[in-house]
């Protein structure tokens, strides 16, 4: 018994390290690619790429149509199962092809129609290839299968091939309208390459699926992708409040000290993927034990995240010169005050771990959804006097706030208390 504990541990290790490996590779390319993009195109040209990509996420959210969940949870369920995991492959490429041409028609309208894109307007011409990319993008798969090197592969050879797009297109400021394009065409190549492992090693073939059966799916899963759109809220809408409210070079600061920051939630986010699982199914056999190991693994985690985020404050001004930015000392105390933020972002996760193995999903989603919206508020209402302080601050108080009501449902449902009762919210 302890030698196949032993050998699960071992495994899972071994997917941790592949998995982290890939999540690393997108971590590094950003601070391999933004200073250069800065110093060729500027930060006002650098925002206004940002703000494409921003636009180019939100239609992804429709064209992936949830298949970064529902898809990876029917790979992961039909894995041994050839016919059934072609079907579901089948199914993802149909539906995304045929929102991949929908909305790609929509977009072009607007593009010529709506004076907001009329300046930048080969910019979002060539953000479509962020659209195409999606067809072949096969990282929902390798995560269904748990082929966690396939997975890393892929990273590092697209975030490969963006770097070297990047270096070859930009030369001049004018450039700028190929960031988005290198980024869409670097995921595109890579995905063919893999596609094509897909069928040599996986037997994957595309089989004919009829437009009825697609609609059912769509029809049937259409409130799940409604709500992925507050999760692009979260993520990605402030740039285009900060675009609304102030400037592309305000756009462009925000994206890197939000790049910075984004090293911690990636971070906080891999280390909650890697022990869920375990917290799931101690709290399952024996709640007691399931609690001893959320306390144990998060106090060493905090205090590890604690420690780098100190001496990133230590180093914020010399982290920044890095940038080849203006204004550094501005940037500089935007970054300082930003660092609050994965603190309570690490305390909310944390308590998201016990939410969701204690099955509070439907709460913890209606948190989510309210906050989203109360940031974009708040965002909103304080931009013009604090700036892009004003939207860390916004950040840093909704983060708050969520954890106050996170842990008011801890300590009324006695979460924390060693009995196995279990109450629905």
């Amino acid at each position: 018994m302890n030698i196949l504990k032993t050998v699960l541990a071992n495994a899972q290790i071994k997917k941790l390290i592949q998995y982290g490996i890939g999540q690393g590779f997108n971590v590094i390319a950003p601070f391999i690619v933004i200073p250069f993009i800065i110093l060729k195109c500027g930060e006002e040209n650098f925002g206004k790429s940002a703000i494409g990509m921003s636009i180019a996420f939100f239609i992804i959210v429709f064209i992936d149509f949830g298949c970064d969940i529902l898809g990876v949870k029917d790979i992961s369920i039909n894995r041994d199962n050839v016919e059934k995991r072609n079907y579901i492959i089948s199914r993802v490429v149909y539906i995304k092809s045929f929102f991949i041409l929908f909305l790609s028609i929509v977009f072009y309208i607007l593009i010529n129609q709506i004076e907001f894109f009329h300046k930048d307007k080969e910019l979002y011409y060539f953000s479509f290839s962020i659209f195409m990319a999606q067809i072949v993008n096969p990282l929902w798969i390798f995560q269904g299968l748990e082929k966690f090197n396939l997975f890393s592969c892929f990273s590092i050879l697209s975030k490969s091939i963006y770097i070297i797009l990047i270096f070859y297109f930009l030369n001049q400021k004018s450039d700028y309208i190929f960031i988005n394009f290198a980024f869409g065409l670097s995921i595109f190549i890579a995905g063919i390459i893999f596609f094509y492992v897909l069928y040599k090693q996986y037997q994957f073939v595309l089989v004919p699926i009829q437009p009825s059966e697609l609609y059912n799916y769509m029809y049937a899963n259409k409130t799940y992708v409604f709500s992925q759109i507050f999760i692009w809220m979260q993520l990605y809408s402030p740039i285009l409040l900060i675009n609304y409210f102030g400037t592309s070079i305000q756009v462009g600061q925000f994206r890197i000290v939000d790049q910075i920051i984004s090293i911690f939630k990636t971070y906080i986010l891999l280390s909650f993927n890697f022990i869920y699982p375990k917290i799931c199914f101690e709290f399952d056999i024996a709640k007691k034990e399931g609690i001893s190991s959320w306390k144990l693994f998060n106090t060493i985690n905090f205090v590890f995240v604690s420690f780098l985020l100190f001496i990133l404050f230590v180093f914020s001004y010399e982290i920044i010169d890095y940038y080849n930015i203006s204004n550094k000392e501005y940037l500089t105390n935007l970054l300082q005050t930003a660092l609050i933020y994965p603190v309570l972002f690490f305390i909310v996760y944390a308590l998201k771990q016990l939410l969701l193995a204690l099955h509070y999903e439907k709460t913890f989603s209606r948190i989510i959804i309210f906050m989203s919206i109360l940031n974009l508020v708040i965002i909103s209402l304080v931009y013009k006097n604090y700036s892009l302080f004003g939207v860390f601050y916004s950040f840093i108080f909704v983060e708050f706030l969520t954890l106050i009501l996170l842990l008011f449902l801890t300590l009324k449902h006695r979460i924390l208390s060693d009995k196995n009762d279990i109450y629905e919210v």
